[in-house]
């Protein structure tokens, strides 16, 4: 057993690092492991958080002694489990394993092509609504169409009409996790920004069950809420945890995907060269409106997501917290202790790309794909708790990426640089305003 501790930047006493962490939190990851090595010592909120930023040592986090580490509790009195209980994303133990089990045939197989047909017709609904020369925020866009499919696709029901009350209420649950210590006030405490994140959260609670209420139960529906409520049926599950479920897909389901559409086409944007090849590539693959089929044929648009997802990961941060003393890299992790795998440092590491900050969609080859380590690129985590949705969310980004830029280019409203803020996931602090520009 390793006996070395990492070290990192000793902060103030009480506090720790945690100003210059809510100041800029990427800003201070990057130069944790830019200082400090791959692997270091932080001190958060009262908390003690080893930042790890080797690949191997975080497969062994993530993958080959995953068992060893769990999901940690972080942020206020339950962090995300305050909002999404015993749902997928933030359960452990056997309750997780039952339920991944259970939702898992339905981000697979042919149910994948049956999801690509909806992606298709809604993201064509919003072809349809746009005129050549209007300006509209892309990122307010795509979070609605996002917001329809996913429940269209995985809740069985129709949301026309209430896209714009759910982003609203999401935008007001996502700012309680904003880096900060009002962060870690629980729940309870009647701050401005508790209070507004419980009633966006009995909105979304009213929401969901008007959705459940549509969806109408018979015992042969084949889409993912149908199966939750057979589930429910069988007395395998109570309400509460397919309220927690349904929470969980709403929130997880239709944001990364969001996020990633938005940042494609602000890099789009701003880089003519890659934009042009782009859409000459639908123009020799696409005929009329793209298919599932196409997308085996569409290489650079592969790319241009896979690039996106390197340089803007929404899901820029993984936490475990081990069971047990571990080694990681050459250290020791005593148990108990919180592990941080931050995609944002790894995606931007100059050892595993070259000009990291620049977008390269050309550099994904095959040859560079295979020689890359593999947990220098992991947008969607890994081992037995990767991203259900990966497939899902991959193929929902270059479907609307194709639909939408058969049709269209969309230009910057304005050359004001990118802000990034982040919170439970990666998002822009501004609306990202385009022009739509017919083809």
């Amino acid at each position: 057993m390793a006996n070395r501790v990492p070290s990192g930047p000793e902060g103030v006493p009480f506090l720790g690092s945690s100003l210059q962490y809510a100041d800029d939190p990427l800003g201070f990851m990057e130069r944790v492991a830019r200082e400090y090595g791959d692997v270091a010592r932080i001190d958060v909120y009262g908390t003690e958080v080893y930042q790890v930023a080797d690949p191997e040592a975080i497969r062994r986090v993530l993958v080959t002694n995953a068992e060893n580490y769990r999901k940690p509790t972080l942020g206020g009195d339950e962090g995300l489990g305050g909002l999404l209980g015993d749902g997928l994303l933030t359960s452990d133990g056997e309750h997780w394993r039952r339920q991944r089990t259970v939702m898992q045939p339905s981000f697979y197989g042919t149910k994948l092509n049956e999801y690509g047909d909806i992606i298709v017709r809604d993201t064509t609904e919003l072809a349809d609504s746009f005129t050549d020369g209007e300006h509209t925020d892309i990122h307010a866009e795509m979070s609605q169409l996002t917001l329809r499919i996913v429940v269209e696709s995985l809740l069985g029901s129709r949301i026309d009409g209430m896209e714009r009350a759910i982003r609203e209420a999401l935008i007001e649950v996502g700012e309680r996790f904003q880096p900060g210590p009002e962060g870690f006030v629980p729940e309870e405490v009647p701050t401005p920004r508790n209070v507004r994140y419980r009633r966006a959260v009995d909105r979304l609670d009213r929401i969901l069950r008007e959705i459940r209420r549509q969806h109408d139960y018979s015992g042969d529906e084949d889409d993912l809420l149908g199966t939750l409520l057979g589930e429910r049926e069988q007395g395998n599950l109570t309400d509460e945890s397919v309220r927690n479920e349904m929470m969980t897909l709403l929130l997880a389901g239709h944001d990364t995907t969001a996020l990633t559409l938005t940042y494609a086409w602000y890099l789009l944007a701003k880089h003519p060269d890659v934009r042009r090849e782009f859409h000459d590539e639908l123009d020799a693959v696409v005929d009329g409106t793209p298919t599932v089929d196409d997308l085996a044929d569409l290489d650079y648009l592969d790319e241009i997501v896979t690039e996106t997802l390197r340089l803007y990961p929404p899901a820029y941060v993984v936490y475990r917290q081990a069971n047990e003393a571990d080694d990681l890299a050459g250290f020791h992790v005593p148990a108990d202790t919180v592990v941080s795998t931050p995609q944002w440092v790894v995606h931007h590491d100059e050892r595993f790309f070259d000009d990291p900050w620049e977008f390269r969609p050309e550099r994904w080859t095959d040859e560079f794909r295979r020689e890359l380590p593999q947990f220098a690129y992991f947008p969607f985590g890994g081992g037995p708790r990767k991203c259900i949705g990966d497939g899902f969310a991959m193929r929902e980004a270059k479907l609307v990426l194709a639909t939408l830029g058969k049709r269209f280019e969309f230009d910057l409203v304005s050359d004001t640089p990118l802000t990034l803020v982040p919170l439970v996931t990666l998002h822009p602090e501004n609306p990202v305003e385009v022009t739509v520009k017919d083809r």
